[in-house]
């Protein structure tokens, strides 16, 4: 009876592991199949929601002052509703209700499970074990007799609503086991203040709405509106932006650097792909990024030989010559390009994440939620630049809006490539020098404290 226990506890935990690993895209890839199977109006408001409730949950999460550990526990639980709300409802209330309690959940289960992740680290002797990896393979066998059989994924829906609950356990216990940390340190209060900003954002995040409609399907906006509400959207932004740059002034660069990067990567290059690889372009792009995020930190540790400052320089110069790889039309130095900055990201991620929740400055149950949160940032403001720059080509060359989303030929390579890919780079490319210019302050600022 012992062991069976031990085993349950096990499965538990490694199903959270798997939940956490999975759970921001996961929801997301389920709906978009759903709607794309159905073409729904239904389930595109559905998916809508789900993307705004992702985005926006990461913003405003910690206002109701509970601890990480609790918070995890909400984050499963919201999960499991959504998930089941999916499979057993397919009104637009209800789905938009689901969408939303997924959304936040797909937007805080991995930033709360690793801050308690942490906590234990530094804590106790915690190691997680890595089981996750047999639970997906049995996901990846539920969806393909999901699809075979005909269900409509809604067998999916129900195995993972179940596979959330199945983690409450598992959130359970790591709640109990960072008692001790919650009772060594005081914990900062998040009030509710600056009722301005909620007004913004409920405007900036409105337009973040319409255009992931835009993205998704056909709506006749005249050019001009439509970078109309681009504009007002990145205004918003930067005044969002100048209200937090006292939170981790040291740090805003780099996260918001590795926000436009994951963005340029996955989301716009994800379409682009196609018109250098065909068809297999996206998944060619989601191997490159998995490959580049899972090795780059150990790829850099070799390269610098262990040595912290030669390890992050390494990582650097990666990192500028896969943008300017990028710059050059060919599908070589495309795909090494791409690799060269995921494995940057892959080295820069754990990195920051122990430089975060170590810092004085900072609540360690909130550091991992400010680094997300201003990663997000960076997000926004690449796929803001990504609109505007498509809006401004498609009218221009007089091509539909959706052709760069749902291409069926590679004719218009050029027209996206200088117009799209090569603009976007040059900002990415202008962020990480601004993130290395930061670097370098820094350094010199501490440096020089050390010598006085």
């Amino acid at each position: 009876m012992k062991r069976l226990h031990q085993v349950a506890i096990d499965f538990s935990v490694g199903t959270l592991n798997f939940l956490a690993n999975v759970g921001i895209i996961l929801p997301y890839v389920l709906i978009l199949a759903k709607w794309q199977q159905t073409q729904s109006e239904t389930y595109l408001i559905a998916l809508v929601a789900f993307y705004i409730s992702r985005a926006a949950s990461i913003f405003y999460t910690k206002r109701l002052n509970l601890k990480s550990s609790t918070y995890l526990i909400l984050s499963l639980t919201l999960g499991a509703a959504g998930s089941l709300l999916f499979a057993a409802m397919a009104h637009l209330g209800w789905l938009i209700i689901g969408g939303l309690l997924w959304g936040y959940s797909a937007a805080t289960i991995w930033p709360y499970f690793l801050t308690v992740k942490l906590h234990l680290t530094h804590t106790a002797n915690f190691k997680m074990k890595r089981l996750y990896w047999l639970i997906f393979a049995g996901l990846a066998v539920i969806v393909g007799a999901d699809v075979l059989a005909k269900f409509d994924y809604t067998l999916t829906f129900i195995l993972l609503g179940l596979l959330y609950l199945a983690a409450l356990p598992g959130g359970l216990l790591l709640s109990n086991f960072t008692s001790d940390f919650y009772r060594a340190k005081p914990r900062q209060v998040h009030g509710l203040s600056q009722a301005w900003r909620w007004g913004l954002s409920l405007v900036f995040f409105a337009v973040i709405a319409v255009l992931t409609t835009l993205r998704k399907a056909t709506v006749n906006l005249p050019s001009w509106v439509t970078l109309a509400i681009i504009v007002v959207a990145l205004v918003i932004l930067i005044i969002e932006l100048i209200a937090d740059w006292h939170v981790l002034p040291n740090y805003k660069m780099r996260l918001l650097n590795r926000g436009f990067l994951v963005s340029l990567v996955l989301l716009f290059n994800s379409f682009l792909a196609y018109f250098y690889l065909g068809t297999v372009g996206m998944y060619a792009v989601f191997a490159v990024y998995l490959l580049g995020f899972e090795t780059g930190y150990t790829v850099f540790n070799l390269v610098g030989h262990h040595r912290p400052a030669a390890a992050r320089k390494a990582s650097l110069v990666s990192l500028l010559v896969g943008q300017l790889l990028l710059l050059v039309p060919w599908v070589g130095s495309y795909l090494v390009g791409l690799l060269l900055i995921t494995l940057y990201v892959g080295y820069d991620n754990p990195t920051i994440n122990e430089t975060l929740y170590s810092l004085d400055s900072i609540d360690a149950d909130s550091a991992i939620i400010h680094k997300y949160r201003f990663s997000t940032y960076g997000g926004l403001l690449c796929q803001l630049v990504m609109f505007g720059l498509l809006v401004a080509v498609s009218a221009v060359a007089k091509v539909p809006l959706l052709n760069f989303f749902k291409p069926s030929d590679t004719t218009d390579f050029s027209l996206y490539f200088y117009g799209l890919s090569w603009p976007l780079v040059l900002v990415s490319l202008f962020i990480s020098l601004g993130n290395i210019r930061s670097l370098r302050i820094d350094h010199a600022k501490k440096q020089a404290a050390r010598d006085n």
